[in-house]
């Protein structure tokens, strides 16, 4: 009589081993497991981030809602270009 892990010489030498010690179906738990211990901790990497990138557009829709005070009465809104001044070798 053999012992449970040494080989009978059918082929039970060629099977993992953690086949041999646990079974089919704990290694397809174990297997299982795994994957899914993957799965919840991309999606906790994932809430992190998003989380993280969130506060800035936040911020932003609050100004958006909170418009700071206009100029005097008749002026035109800053623009992109309020600080720009035309150079005298630029002027046609």
């Amino acid at each position: 009589m053999t012992t449970p892990l040494e080989a009978c010489g059918c082929g039970e030498d060629q099977i993992p081993w953690m086949l041999t010690k646990y079974g089919f179906l704990g290694t397809a738990a174990l297997a299982l497991t795994t994957l899914l211990l993957m799965l919840a901790t991309g999606s906790l990497l994932v809430a992190a981030v998003w989380l993280l990138r969130r506060g800035p557009t936040r911020a932003n829709a609050r100004r958006a809602m909170n418009p700071p005070p206009a100029g005097p009465a008749g002026a035109d809104p800053p623009s992109g270009l309020a600080a720009f001044t035309w150079r005298a070798e630029d002027e046609p």
